[in-house]
Order: structure tokens, then C-alpha cells, then sequence
């Protein structure tokens, strides 16, 4: 059986994904990184059928992968760079995921990934942001402009909530609660996230006076420019934007660190692990397992507030000039 093509085997696969309601983000992620195997089997191996793919042409990939530059996501590898143990290790669970389906599917006799190893990631401490550092970037926003008080607002909620950019960029105004906002994560789960009052304040503020959609029916609560919905790759901008400008060039700064900031914060400040879990989304835990089932994200958001780095934050008010006030 080919494993690409119309009848391929990665085509079923894909299919059944789609049967299981994965979502878009998911099956783009699966299909890119299963033709990307597709190719170096090729290449490499000279191996094009499912059955002729044994756990040393796949051993193979994977060295390659680890040594020579490939594309990644699209994207062209820059000055020969290569990809990370972890970039690799996330490729493979995938080709884990494809091949056990096709053994159970009875496709293939003998399973290539059951001694197929990932390799070792090494542990590395994840880069936090400090309150300094934090109230540098929000000082960098210009509260006087619509996009100025989005942006300081979307970084407020990085900061204060932990959120994914994709969850970000997902948000509706329908969301938006007293509180709390329902957040739709990964796997198209949903879970509610605490808010500390001053950002609950500024979202409120945000869209009842600078929020401008093209048209009266758009939901998406955070918008571009022109009043359309903010992408992830726009909030990927905006965090480098405030990079630059900041100077903070040689730290490490993603909308990712902000959610490592979130959690780190939120520890330091008394909290546990089981309540983190949940505000983020995941639910995976080994140690806390057995109490996920009974302990929700409703419950693990009532102390958000006391946790908050933003007890920490001076919030900024857009001036006012006198005249106006006495008008």
C-alpha cells in the first residue's frame, strides 16, 4: 500500500482524524509532518510502501533530522540550522501515532514504532519575566490609541492568564464573563480562566471603546487594524514589536515565556499544582491524575486574583487634558 497519494495510507489515516472532530490546527500539524516523513523515506530509504518502513528506516529519518537542515513548519531552514531534540521528538510522536493506527488497522503484520526510541531533550529552565520587566512592557504600550490599549491589553491578559496565543486569538466577546473568560484550548476543550479586576476592567474598556469591527456581526474580541479578527501570528508581531522596543533584544520573549511567566507567578505566590493545571489546560498530569476528575477549571479560577502577578503592576489611565475634564 503507497503510504501518500489519493489511496495512500496517510489519506485514511487523515480521514479518520477528521471522523474524530481533531482540530484544523491538528490535522494541518499531522498532514505536514507525515508528507515531511514521506519525503525523507524516499530520499533516504528509498522507501515508498507501508510495508517496506521498518524501525531503522525511521531511525534514519530521525538522525537526519537531528543533522542536516529541513524544512520545518514550512518554513526554510536558516544558515544551516537543524532541528531540536524536542522539534524531532514532537515529529515522531506523530509517526507513533500514524503507524500504531495502521497496525490496529491491520495494514501492516509487524509495528515499526514499538522499539522506535525519541531522543533525549535536555532539560533546560524555562525563561520568566520578572514584574520589572513585566511593567517595562506594559509602560511601552500607548494607551492613546485604539491599538495601543489592544496591545496592552492582549499583554495583560498573557501575563495574567497563561494563555496559549492560539487561545488568544480564539477568544469572542462572548467569552468574556464577570471573573472569568471560557477559554476553547487544545483538543477543542473548553475551561474557564480566573481574571485579576484590573485586567476584567481593561478587557470591559477595550470593548466598549476601542474595539472597532469591520462589521456589526464579527465576534472575534481581539481585531486587527482594519477590523477584522487578530491571528496568531499578529500577536506573534505584536510580542516582537514590544521586544524591540523595550531593547529586551537578547532575552528570550514569546508569547510562550508569557505563559511560563504566568506559572511561575502563580506558584511563587501560593499556589498548587492541581489549580495550575487546570487554569492551563492541562489535564495530563500523572501526579494529579486521580483529582482532575472532581477539581474543574470553576474552581481552580476563585483564587485567581491572590495569585496574580498583577497585584504586583502599577495599570496605566489614558490622560486626559484638563480642558476636556471641564467640558
Amino acid at each position: 500500500m503507497e503510504l501518500d497519494g489519493e489511496n495512500g495510507a496517510i489519506a485514511h489515516y487523515m480521514l479518520d482524524c477528521r471522523a474524530k472532530n481533531r482540530s484544523r490546527w491538528t490535522l494541518k500539524q499531522y498532514s505536514r509532518t507525515l508528507r515531511t516523513l514521506c519525503k525523507l523515506l524516499q530520499e533516504l530509504c528509498q522507501v515508498s510502501e507501508l510495508e517496506q518502513v521498518t524501525v531503522l528506516h525511521l531511525r534514519q529519518c530521525a538522525y537526519h533530522m537531528l543533522t542536516a537542515p529541513i524544512s520545518h513548519n514550512g518554513r526554510r531552514p536558516k544558515n544551516g540550522q537543524t532541528l531540536s531534540a524536542q522539534s524531532v521528538q514532537d515529529y515522531i510522536l506523530v509517526w507513533k501515532a500514524f503507524f500504531n493506527w495502521c497496525y490496529q488497522e491491520e495494514l501492516i503484520e509487524k509495528n515499526p514504532v514499538a522499539r522506535l526510541k525519541s531522543p533525549t531533550v535536555e532539560k533546560t529552565i524555562k525563561p520568566t519575566l520578572t514584574p520589572d520587566e513585566i511593567q517595562m512592557i506594559l509602560d511601552s504600550c500607548d494607551l492613546n490609541t485604539s491599538l495601543g490599549f489592544r496591545d496592552y491589553t492582549i499583554l495583560s491578559l498573557l501575563v495574567d492568564a497563561g494563555l496559549r496565543r492560539e487561545e488568544v486569538s480564539h477568544l469572542r466577546v462572548g467569552d468574556v464573563y464577570v471573573g472569568y473568560i471560557k477559554v476553547h484550548g487544545k483538543g477543542r476543550k473548553e475551561r474557564e480562566v480566573g481574571l485579576h479586576p484590573e485586567v476584567e476592567k481593561l478587557l470591559w474598556k477595550y470593548v466598549q471603546k476601542y474595539r472597532h469591527p469591520w462589521s456589526a456581526g464579527e465576534m472575534a474580541l481581539f481585531l486587527g487594524r482594519y477590523g477584522r479578527p487578530l491571528k496568531t501570528a499578529g500577536i506573534a508581531t505584536l510580542v516582537d514589536r514590544i521586544k524591540k522596543r523595550c531593547g529586551l533584544e537578547d532575552k528570550q520573549l514569546s508569547p510562550h515565556v508569557f505563559r511560563h511567566t504566568f506559572s511561575k507567578q502563580y506558584m511563587e505566590r501560593g499556589g498548587d499544582v492541581l489549580s495550575l493545571s487546570r487554569e492551563l489546560g492541562h489535564s495530563d498530569i500523572q501526579v494529579t491524575r486521580l483529582y482532575l476528575g472532581d477539581f474543574g477549571s470553576s474552581e481552580a479560577r476563585k483564587d485567581h486574583s491572590l495569585r496574580s502577578v498583577f497585584n504586583d503592576i502599577k495599570v496605566h489611565k489614558r490622560k486626559t487634558s484638563r480642558k476636556k475634564q471641564e467640558e
